[in-house]
């Protein structure tokens, strides 16, 4: 049971491409392991990737605009201290508040669609509080 559960740990800390099949019986470090739950729903279609402002990459506007830095913990952090005066630097980098909120959808989505993505609850939270913000 305790390698199940330091299985379950690693996998929320790594990206699905990191994570490997579990070995309920054995289980050794540093092997990258993954709980059976952890794998795409393959059930679920991804949903189309949202647009940026001016076609700009995915991690120019992750990072760049919205502030959300890399991995979980950078999602995370930047969930926590955003506030409404932070809008102002979002909007002006072309930001609407439809991609807003077509990002949060697809952050929503990949929560259900991939369990082992560590990073998309904090962002559908965030894009979540930053539509919030917004109307505000």
């Amino acid at each position: 049971m305790k390698h199940l559960k330091a299985s379950l740990l690693i996998c929320s800390l790594l990206s699905i491409s990191a994570c490997s099949t579990i070995q309920h019986d054995k289980v050794k470090a540093p092997e990258l392991v993954k709980h059976h739950l952890c794998k795409v729903n393959t059930n679920i279609e991804r949903n189309p990737i949202p647009k940026t402002p001016n076609n700009m990459s995915l991690p120019n506007f992750g990072q760049g605009v919205i502030g959300w830095a890399t991995g979980q913990e950078g999602a995370k952090t930047r969930l926590e201290s955003i506030k409404k005066s932070d809008l102002k630097a979002i909007q002006i980098k072309g930001t609407t508040l439809d991609m807003v909120k077509e990002w949060q959808a697809f952050y929503e989505n990949e929560v259900v669609r991939n369990p082992c993505n560590p990073t998309a609850p904090y962002r559908a939270q965030l894009m979540k509080k930053i539509a919030q913000l917004w109307v505000e």
